[in-house]
């Protein structure tokens, strides 16, 4: 979704069905109020080969955890659940290892297993919510590492051939936050059913972002997991306990002439350089600006108190207010700015 269409789209939602029959409230971590009209979950091989019959001239949405989406409205068709599970290492040599992770397993808890069995490079992307299917869809990174850096390749279940079929890394065209398993087509034909991820059987540590070191270099992969969770852990709220989907907006790219410019009124505006003619600004700094940094709203969406890329569900706040609050904060920042920021989250309601 273009930032033009994403603003464009705050003038109006309409709500999609009023007879939805499925909560799906605790299957976000959002939790905010909405429903569907039917819920698939995929546990085995079979689940998938009844798919295309299932689905048949349906509208759907699949969902792993619900980490990274919003359901602005009621969902007028199925979610399909995906909580396929397994590791296998498909290939092992003295340098490195494979290994297959069904899509349905969690991220985290596959990172921590994978580490403590001598397979080495996930540990920056620690403690990020969601499952491993959902994690190549928009290049999960964080800390000077993206999913992209280990993926071989992504199996899929076409819908329209009934048959699996593998992309390579080439083939999913990876970028900041994004793949083409974003887009809409390759959304309503393909499932993402495993991912396989080359790890390093040598501990290699990336430590660029500076507050890796904040507690002194790590030695050993268990002190880098750790200080990683300690790091997401001190800045990020806690899903189970303040319901939110992590950073909902990306960071924006600009030209070093918009940079330049903004330095003339914000002489301390962080930054980090893309290439000689671009730098990225952090979109937390950029709402803090404009002052959404611990904001509340009496329906209770809001805005994390310490960290103001947080949305944030504190009561029985719907979608629609969410992303009301949401399109508010894209609007102040253009206004302000001048840049446009876009959503990170998934909005399921408005137009893609």
């Amino acid at each position: 979704m273009t930032s033009d269409s994403t603003l464009a789209s705050c003038a109006s939602v309409a709500n999609q069905n009023a007879a939805a029959r499925v909560d799906l409230t605790p299957l976000t971590t959002f939790r905010t109020l909405a429903s569907a009209q039917q819920l698939l979950v995929l546990k085995h091989h079979r689940d998938l080969l009844a798919l295309p019959s299932q689905l048949a001239n349906k509208v759907f949405i699949v969902l792993g955890s619900g980490s990274n989406v919003l359901f602005v409205d009621d969902f007028a068709g199925v979610v399909v659940r995906n909580a396929l599970t397994g590791m296998t290492i498909v290939t092992e040599t003295a340098e490195y290892a494979d290994i297959r992770l069904a899509a349905g397993e969690i991220w985290h808890d596959s990172v921590k297993k994978l580490s403590q069995s001598g397979f080495y490079g996930l540990e920056n992307l620690a403690l990020i919510p969601g499952t491993v299917g959902a994690a190549p869809v928009q290049n999960i990174g964080a800390y000077g590492v993206e999913i992209a850096d280990f993926i071989q390749s992504v199996e899929v279940f076409d819908l329209a051939t009934a048959q699996f079929v593998e992309f390579s890394a080439a083939d999913c065209q990876f970028a900041y936050r994004h793949s083409v398993f974003k887009r809409h087509a390759y959304r309503q034909r393909y499932i993402i059913t495993a991912v396989v991820l080359r790890l390093h059987k040598q501990f290699a540590p990336v430590l660029s972002y500076h507050g890796l070191l904040a507690a002194g270099e790590p030695q050993t992969p268990a002190d880098l997991l750790a200080q990683v969770i300690a790091l997401r852990q001190q800045k990020l709220p806690d899903p189970a306990v303040l319901p939110n989907a992590g950073s909902f907006f990306k960071n924006p790219a600009v030209t070093h002439e918009v940079l330049a410019n903004i330095q003339q009124n914000y002489v301390d505006v962080p930054y980090f350089t893309i290439n000689a003619t671009q730098a990225k600004i952090p979109a937390a700094w950029l709402l803090e600006q404009a002052g959404f940094k611990g904001h509340a709203r009496a329906n209770g969406a809001g805005v994390h108190e310490n960290h103001a890329l947080i949305l944030v569900n504190r009561g029985n706040a719907h979608g629609r207010e969410i992303y009301a609050l949401a399109c508010d904060m894209m609007k102040a920042v253009k206004q302000q700015f001048g840049i446009d920021i876009v959503p990170e989250v998934r909005l399921v309601g408005v137009t893609e």
